[in-house]
């Protein structure tokens, strides 16, 4: 019960990696704050959560939307009267190579993946910094460190995220709000259902892969939970590779 009566809030909550973060931390007893655009998924989430005992609001939004995050943020406030994590899981991916990509397209993934996360923190942070006291984690990706085919965008939009992340560390670094990153491989999500899909394809990433094994959402949450808890209370602008090793391979 490492986070008992801890205020947390979870962004794309509705599945996948966000839906398993928001699960583990109502296994550990958080009061939860979740939102997704998923309205289906995500009341799927709120029930699950439910079922283990949390207390959880749930808001149906585009993440991009700066003035439903303030509300979001403010309801929760006047709700709870803290926020102790913020988790910025939120985010799309990208098939489709460099040539035929549209600024739309750059606007998109960025403005979720990028700017939300952004808009995320600064609503969050002056509530953390008024008790000096809190902990983002931000989901980047290894693909913010390795270009992919066809993810030009997508290696632009977690490459900022990392330094983003960094940068608010430095900023905050003496205030007690600590801000680090979890940095996915190749995990089982709604992301890459369809890829996985085919036998052959899935084989060859579990090839590259030194554990063996496509990851599991359980495994970025476990990850996630550690870095927001007070094991890690010396720990700031730090990305945690969650990847099986496959970045070792690919140095």
């Amino acid at each position: 019960m490492r986070f008992k009566d801890q205020v947390v809030i979870v962004t794309g909550a509705a599945y996948g990696i966000g839906r398993a973060t928001a699960l583990a931390f109502a296994k550990e007893g958080a009061i939860l704050v979740v939102t997704d655009y998923n309205q289906k998924k995500l009341a799927e989430t709120v029930e699950l959560a439910k079922a283990l005992g949390a207390t959880i609001r749930s808001y149906v939004f585009d993440i991009r939307d700066e003035a439903k995050i303030d509300a979001m943020v403010a309801d929760a406030m006047d709700a709870f009267g803290k926020i102790d994590v913020l988790v910025n899981n939120a985010g799309v991916g990208q098939f489709n190579p460099f040539p035929t990509t549209s600024p739309d397209e750059w606007d998109t993934i960025m403005g979720i993946n990028g700017r939300a996360m952004y808009l995320m923190c600064r609503a969050v942070v002056p509530h953390m910094l008024d008790v000096d006291k809190g902990a983002i984690v931000n989901i980047t990706s290894i693909m913010g460190e390795f270009a992919g085919i066809a993810q030009s965008i997508y290696n632009a939009s977690k490459g900022a995220a990392k330094m983003l992340t960094q940068g608010i560390a430095k900023d905050l670094g003496s205030t007690g709000v600590r801000c680090n990153a979890v940095a996915p491989g190749m995990i089982q999500t709604g992301l890459t259902e369809n890829m996985f899909a085919d036998a052959t394809q899935k084989a060859w990433f579990e090839e590259r892969i030194p554990m063996g094994r496509v990851g599991r959402p359980e495994d970025i949450a476990n990850a996630v939970l550690f870095l927001a808890s007070e094991d890690a209370s010396y720990i700031t602008g730090a990305t945690l590779k969650v990847d099986g090793g496959m970045t070792c391979a690919m140095n």
